[in-house]
């Protein structure tokens, strides 16, 4: 698995990627992390 950080909007997550295809490696075993939805800006008038 390989790590990146990503920016959706304007908030960073932590994702990791399982690479399919290449050598196979013993799997990780690590509690999901959940990020709080990015805020929403209110609509001009």
């Amino acid at each position: 698995m390989k790590k990146f950080n990503i920016s959706v909007n304007g908030t960073s997550y932590e994702v990791e990627v399982e690479e399919v295809g290449g050598a196979v490696s013993a799997p990780v075993s690590r509690p999901a992390q959940t990020a709080a939805p990015a805020p929403r800006a209110a609509a001009p008038a």
